[in-house]
């Protein structure tokens, strides 16, 4: 059960690092926001956000 934990824990950094990448790239202006680019980062948000939930739910 700990490497199911461990797997959706690295699942959910590594949509952080790509989201945050993702910013970066909006931030610094090489690509304009455009309807699918937002709607990535907002799954992106939203997969690791559920990556962590599961991996805290499966602890208990």
């Amino acid at each position: 059960m700990e490497e199911k934990q461990r797997y959706l824990r690295w699942l959910g950094i590594l949509c952080v690092i790509v989201a945050a990448f993702c910013l970066g790239v909006f931030a610094i202006g090489y690509k304009d926001p455009s309807v699918g680019r937002v709607a990535t980062l907002a799954g992106l948000i939203v997969a690791s956000a559920g990556f962590f939930w599961l991996a805290h739910r499966k602890r208990k």
